[in-house]
């Protein structure tokens, strides 16, 4: 079978461009991504780069969508294949956090960055970040939702709420492995994951097996009751 970027070269630098962009957005951030800085990376001219792309947001957007593929083929896909409800919801969460590294990206998530980046920059590219948020925090819900139908989580489980303090802990464990550096950062993480989880299982009564006092002590009330009654 002919590759096709092998008979389109076109698409095989577009390929390029994308690829390095990614890696270059995850460690310089959205606003890093320049069109010359992007052409010196590819090793192309900037007047070469701007047949593929007519300016910086449209670079931005394109390297968002690109990013979207990377999280649907290292996250959600493998994530995906295991058992509905909550070992899902556990494998989608073991998959997201830290997923950049091992997506041999060499930063960060560039979402992650960009919350913060665009968090007051009006425009394309924040609403990009934005519709990319909410449909990410609206396939949480949905599994988190699926947990909850098959008892796996409380019934009574406030779910936006839930949603809400894991995408916390996520955006905490961002900053705490790029910005802190910190060495127990995916520990943390996942603790504070565990904890979640512990809050929102369903209440189990555990039953004690009668012991020999217990039994006494209803015998010696059931005889009570019964003299109670004959007296009457």
């Amino acid at each position: 079978m002919t590759n096709p970027t092998m008979t389109n070269p076109t698409a095989s630098t577009r390929e390029r461009i994308l690829h390095q962009g990614l890696a270059l957005m995850s460690q310089a951030g959205l606003s890093g991504v320049t069109l010359g800085v992007l052409a010196d990376q590819v090793g192309m001219s900037k007047s070469g780069l701007f047949a593929h792309f007519r300016s910086k947001e449209d670079v931005q957007i394109e390297l968002l969508t690109h990013m979207a593929e990377f999280v649907m083929e290292h996250v959600l896909r493998p994530s995906m294949t295991a058992g509905e409800g909550l070992p899902r919801l556990r494998a989608l969460v073991r998959n997201w956090f830290g997923w950049a590294q091992r997506a041999s990206l060499p930063g960060g998530c560039p979402v992650a960055a960009g919350l913060f980046e665009f968090d007051d920059v009006e425009g394309r590219v924040r609403n990009k970040i934005l519709e990319m948020e909410a449909q990410f925090r609206g396939m949480l819900i949905e599994l988190v939702q699926r947990a909850v139908e098959l008892g796996h989580l409380r019934k009574d489980l406030e779910v936006d709420q839930f949603v809400w303090e894991l995408c916390a802990i996520y955006l905490g464990h961002h900053a705490a492995h790029r910005f802190l550096r910190a060495a127990d950062a995916d520990s943390r993480a996942q603790t504070a994951f565990q904890t979640l989880l512990d809050r929102a299982m369903p209440a189990r009564v555990e039953r004690k097996a009668p012991t020999l006092a217990s039994s006494r002590q209803r015998q010696s009330k059931s005889a009570k009751n019964k003299n109670r009654r004959r007296r009457s």
